[in-house]
């Protein structure tokens, strides 16, 4: 695969299968987050892409909906209309066509504040080293060919039924 087609696959697939990492640094508030999304095992690209989309839609869809009403210099009100109602019929469209996907995907955070001289971490850290580490190391795996796409796949599902669901 060549670079561009590395790059193209990893913005629009995202960098894991199996759902996403989000890490929030410490900011201001003295709070650090860590946000493990796991999708439900079996999520094939499509319905990757569009929760995907969905999470991304309210920034994407704002910048859109503001190029929209820029590029209408001549009448900025019709301009805002159909902007905002384009940003309307996507947002609907995406929540429509993952009403199935997204209870199914289950989520673990773990904060730490770092205010009180020493760090208090709310969560279950343990779950979630685990469960980071297991899908990291066959995802790994599974790119470098040392496991097959069930084996993958039968880690992933242990670890979406050890997360909570929602």
């Amino acid at each position: 695969m060549t670079l561009v087609g590395t790059v193209r696959t990893r913005i629009v697939d995202g960098p894991h299968r199996w759902g996403r990492l989000d890490v929030r640094p410490v900011g201001r508030t003295m709070w650090a987050t860590r946000t493990l999304v796991v999708h439900a095992p079996g999520t094939d690209r499509r319905e990757g892409m569009l929760l995907r989309a969905v999470r991304v839609w309210p920034f994407v869809g704002l910048v859109l909906a503001g190029a929209v009403t820029v590029a209408a210099q001549a009448a900025p009100a019709a301009g805002a209309a159909v902007g905002l109602g384009l940003y309307a019929l996507v947002h609907v469209l995406l929540l429509r066509a993952t009403r199935r996907l997204r209870p199914l995907v289950r989520q673990l955070t773990v904060t730490t504040f770092h205010g009180n001289g020493r760090p208090e971490v709310h969560g279950d850290v343990d779950l979630f080293a685990v469960s980071v580490d297991a899908l990291t190391a066959y995802e790994d795996a599974l790119r470098a060919g040392r496991v097959d796409a069930v084996a993958f796949e039968a880690a992933w599902a242990h670890v979406w039924n050890a997360l909570p669901a929602r």
